[in-house]
This record gives structure tokens, C-alpha cells and sequence, in this order.
């Protein structure tokens, strides 16, 4: 047991999600959180979730959370590129 009775203090990933560390011994997550997929695009999360409520962009409701793939992200951001002239 340490000195103190003290529990040592896990650190928190980049994100603040309570994962693991982003030292890349991860691979990046499958699935994502709305706050994550927002974050990715650079957007508000409330536009994520008008997007999925349009099926602009499609999720799957977990319990009470939403969860998107990656590649569905990916796509999203390569359908709203502007087409150059």
C-alpha cells in the first residue's frame, strides 16, 4: 500500500473522455461520440445531430447515445467539400 492511503491518479487522454492515454499504442476508435464526430468536422455538436435526425449523416442510438462510424464521418466531410469552379 502507498504512503498516505492516497490511490495513484490515472491520467485522462487528450480528449477527456477517461480513455486511455493518446500515446498511439491505440488505434483510433471505429465509433464515434457526437462531441467527437464534431469535433473531427469542426462543427457545433448540435449540427451533428441535425444531421443525423435528417439522415444526412447516419448513427445508431445506443441507450440514450448516439454513435457513428468513422468512414460515415469521413464521407460527410468529403460530400460537403466545395467543388472548385
Amino acid at each position: 500500500m502507498s504512503s498516505g492511503g492516497k490511490r495513484p491518479r490515472m491520467s485522462r487522454s487528450s480528449t477527456g473522455n477517461g480513455g486511455p492515454p493518446d500515446d498511439g499504442a491505440f488505434p483510433e476508435p471505429e465509433l464515434l461520440t457526437v462531441e467527437q464526430a464534431a469535433a473531427y468536422l469542426q462543427m457545433h455538436k448540435v449540427t451533428v445531430y441535425k444531421y443525423i435526425r435528417t439522415g444526412v449523416l447516419p448513427a445508431a442510438k445506443l441507450g440514450k447515445v448516439y454513435r457513428i462510424y468513422r468512414k460515415d464521418v469521413e464521407a460527410l466531410l468529403q460530400r460537403l467539400r466545395t467543388q472548385p469552379r
